[in-house]
């Protein structure tokens, strides 16, 4: 957190770890809306953007209700949100290779090139915090993020 923050929270040496992880998101979600807000993006766009090539590079594609339900968001905002996509350059619209009255969300060359790049950023500020831990903290740690991303 940053030091403006700082001086409102409590050391986080003996906070709960349901209180870690909340300070954590929060820190997070702060780098992204930073580096979204730098390509003409919100927070809600970026994590669209980043689920939809990771889906892209797995089974099957998203369709736009369906990362509304994963995103939280209603079919009428992920619409726009898709709209703002794909005006951008950065996802397409294809129709559903198993039911063509429907489509699916893919990323354009252009969509995987930023969203590398802001992955990259992001890395960056994470890795500079992660830099006090030793290589096998840094895999414990990995490890219970893998665990905490399976629920």
């Amino acid at each position: 957190m940053s030091s403006s923050t700082g001086r409102f929270l409590s050391p986080p040496d003996n906070l709960p770890t349901i209180d870690l992880i909340r300070r954590t998101t929060i820190f997070l979600a702060a780098q992204e809306k930073e580096h979204a807000e730098r390509v003409g993006l919100n927070v809600t766009a970026i994590r669209a953007l980043g689920l939809i090539i990771e889906a892209d590079a797995g089974i099957e594609a998203f369709s736009p209700r369906a990362l509304a339900g994963v995103l939280d968001v209603s079919t009428a905002s992920m619409t726009a949100i898709t709209d703002r996509l794909e005006d951008a350059g950065l996802v397409e619209r294809r129709p559903n290779v198993a039911d063509r009255r429907k489509i699916c969300l893919h990323p354009t060359q252009r969509g995987s090139t930023a969203h590398d790049h802001l992955r990259k950023e992001l890395e960056t500020s994470v890795s500079t915090g992660l830099a006090v831990l030793a290589e096998d903290e840094h895999q414990a740690f990995r490890k219970g993020l893998t665990a905490l991303s399976r629920l």
